[in-house]
């Protein structure tokens, strides 16, 4: 069976310093990426708008597959990258994806493809940010999602089994914010070229660090707060003594496209905007000795719109930089709070948090029971 690794990264060129320095950092990231799927034995073919780093992925071998920014639909994209690829099996991932995902765990994505029948695999149920699934061409049964969300549901949908990959943290951490950048650069893994761009950052992560550091003392009171899914908080109760406060919310909001409808409805909004934020983490300080807030969700609240410019300053805790008065009120005030508050997108509570609990877990002495 002949496997090929589609991968998707491109995008609008950078508009501004923080864009160029993240863009910087996922090109990075995708490099060490189709180095290691070649590694793994996969043909692998980059899809992607940007001249640069398709020149590098070629310099390494990939294939690449020209796309335009304008007028992108990625569905129609990857049905065309598909079919030709001329494979029997395909595995989808963006470049930022899962980069500490080990070469043991690609075989394990081979060999479940490889299986049966009519299979898709995938490493989330909610939100997938890989898609594997064989026969390659089952893909022209689905209405060409207009996002990757939507691949995993859709494959199934027309009558894939779906198989999900098993529980890590390299599984479910993806990169999408500066935050998940900073936790990557705090765990010392990933591959070399990211290491290396991630040496050059000069962004605030004492707040992450300090909260990285209660997940490894004795009982810490430890909030989560966002699209909180039952895999982390297992992981948590087998192995880390922490006493979690969950208050979990809006889980597939983009999935199931909540979000683009303005359908999101928080109570933790609704309790920020009522107490108002200095109140409200007044109250969570003193309860709490930690916390990890997934802010997609507070943000989208009520159909509010937060641009990714505020989104991305308010996670790096720079709240002079952000335009949005109530996010600039909600950001000083959380960096204020008594106890570290990690802000951040839907990974501080999932994929991102996992790597935390590892080195949490390795501070205590580890071994991780999984």
């Amino acid at each position: 069976m002949r496997t090929a690794a589609i991968v998707f990264e491109g995008g609008p060129l950078p508009a501004d310093e923080l864009q160029e320095r993240i863009a910087q950092l996922r090109h990075a990231v995708t490099l060490d990426t189709v180095e290691k799927l070649q590694r793994a034995g996969l043909e692998v073919i980059l899809a992607t708008n940007h001249r640069d780093l398709a020149e590098a992925a070629h310099s390494l071998g990939a294939r690449i597959f020209a796309t335009e920014a304008a007028g992108f639909h990625f569905g129609r994209v990857l049905g065309q990258a598909v079919r030709e690829s001329g494979a029997d099996a395909v595995i989808y991932l963006s470049g930022a994806a899962l980069p500490l995902m080990a070469l043991e765990e690609i075989a394990w994505i081979c060999r479940a493809l490889a299986q049966g029948g009519p299979t898709v695999v995938v490493n989330n149920v909610q939100s997938a940010d890989l898609v594997a699934w064989h026969p390659a061409a089952f893909l022209e049964r689905v209405e060409p999602p207009e996002n990757d969300n939507l691949l995993g549901w859709r494959l199934r949908e027309a009558g894939m089994e779906r198989v999900l990959i098993p529980h890590s943290a390299a599984i479910h951490f993806d990169l999408d914010t500066p935050t998940d950048y900073l936790i990557l650069a705090l765990s010392g893994r990933g591959g070399p070229r990211a290491q290396a761009a991630l040496r050059m950052l000069a962004w605030p992560d004492d707040r992450l660090r300090a909260a990285a550091d209660v997940l490894a003392t004795d009982l810490p009171e430890v909030a989560l707060i966002g699209r909180v899914g039952s895999a982390i908080m297992e992981y948590f109760n087998r192995n880390l003594p922490v006493r979690l406060r969950v208050l979990s919310e809006e889980r597939g909001m983009k999935a199931l496209g909540r979000e683009a409808r303005g359908e999101v409805r928080s109570l933790v909004g609704d309790l920020v905007t009522d107490l108002g934020p200095e109140r409200f983490f007044e109250r969570l300080g003193e309860i709490c000795d930690a916390a990890f807030f997934d802010t997609r969700v507070l943000f989208a609240n009520r159909g509010r719109r937060v641009s990714e410019w505020d989104r991305f300053h308010s996670d790096l805790g720079l709240a002079d930089q952000i335009r949005d008065p109530f996010v600039r009120q909600f950001t000083r005030a959380a960096v204020n709070c008594r106890i570290p508050v990690v802000l951040g997108g839907h990974s501080v509570v999932a994929g991102g948090l996992w790597v935390l609990a590892d080195r949490a877990i390795a501070a205590r002495g580890g071994p991780a029971v999984p």
